[in-house]
């Protein structure tokens, strides 16, 4: 007997992630289901075709009957919500929904357990909720990448208008993940037949890559000179906050990422070669096929 193809449904289908998740979702023997927060939010992938394996929803992630209708029928189910104080909250609404509409299986994007003399607020905010899913389903994985290359373009506006990084890193290296392969290990893991074995992984890329190393990279593939400034952590929160006008709790985390690659050095290989059945792609590749979002607009293509 032929098997029914199983329904994924993906929280966070928008993000830089959860968008990757859906196109190769849509390449698979499933159905998928995004869920929007907005319903007026530009779908991440074209739905409608009479062929097409993808349909969304909208839902409120603080209303459990919509979290609940959401959920409907599906077998398997990514979790990812954006990163805020509100996120505990959130995705512990959409865990209960998820139990109680009989989904099987969880694949959740959580983040690296942070150990003394660190210190990493959002990875406690992540703790909580990875704590309750493992109460709440046997069958279920949180994913742990450290830092995606793709938070990069976080930097485009200092890189471009004043070819400088900021950061307080100091000579430390951070170990980045193409988001397309996190997107691979989560896709893998929820369309998996067997129960997932693995509770928890560490996803780590290929390479562990100072500021200044990426201060050279960058150079090279924009074309112009771009250096590194390293500041106190207390300065990069001020110009976080006063002049890149992010919230505090935000800057604070970017501080805190920093400190923590000083303090617990992040591994210099990668951990996902088994699970994406490939070696992960490399900084070098991303910063080729991104160069344009670092590169400086010349003066007179702002004229037209």
């Amino acid at each position: 007997m032929k098997r029914n193809k199983p329904t994924i449904v993906v929280f966070g289908c928008t993000g830089t992630v959860g968008t990757e998740v859906m196109q190769q979702l849509s390449e698979r023997d499933c159905m998928t289901r995004g869920v929007l927060r907005n319903p007026e939010r530009p779908y991440p992938i074209s739905a409608g075709s009479r062929s097409s394996n993808i349909t969304y929803v909208s839902a409120d992630l603080n209303a459990g009957s919509q979290l609940k209708e959401a959920c409907f029928g599906a077998d398997a189910l990514f979790l990812l919500t954006a990163t805020s104080p509100n996120q505990v909250e959130y995705e512990i609404n959409i865990i209960d929904a998820a139990k109680c509409c009989g989904v099987k299986r969880i694949v959740k994007l959580s983040a690296p357990v942070v150990h003394a003399p660190a210190k990493v607020e959002v990875s406690q905010w992540h703790s909580k909720i990875d704590d309750y899913l493992s109460r709440s389903f046997d069958d279920f994985c949180c994913l742990r990448p450290y830092a995606f290359m793709q938070n990069w373009e976080r930097n485009t506006f200092t890189i471009r208008h004043f070819g400088k990084i900021y950061g307080a890193l100091g000579d430390a290296a951070r170990n980045y993940i193409d988001c397309r392969d996190v997107a691979t290990v989560a896709v893998n893991l929820l369309l998996a037949t067997e129960e997932l074995r693995e509770r928890s992984v560490i996803l780590a890329g290929p390479q562990a890559i100072s500021n200044i190393e990426m201060a050279a990279k960058l150079s090279r593939i924009t074309g112009r000179k771009v250096d590194y400034v390293d500041i106190t952590p207390a300065e990069l929160f001020n110009q976080l906050t006063n002049k890149a006008k992010l919230p505090e709790w935000l800057a604070n985390h970017i501080v805190e990422l920093d400190d923590l690659a000083i303090k617990i050095p992040e591994p210099g290989y990668d951990t996902i070669t088994n699970l994406i059945a490939r070696k992960p792609r490399i900084m070098d590749e991303y910063l080729q096929e991104s160069r344009y979002l670092f590169k400086r607009t010349p003066f007179w293509k702002l004229l037209f």
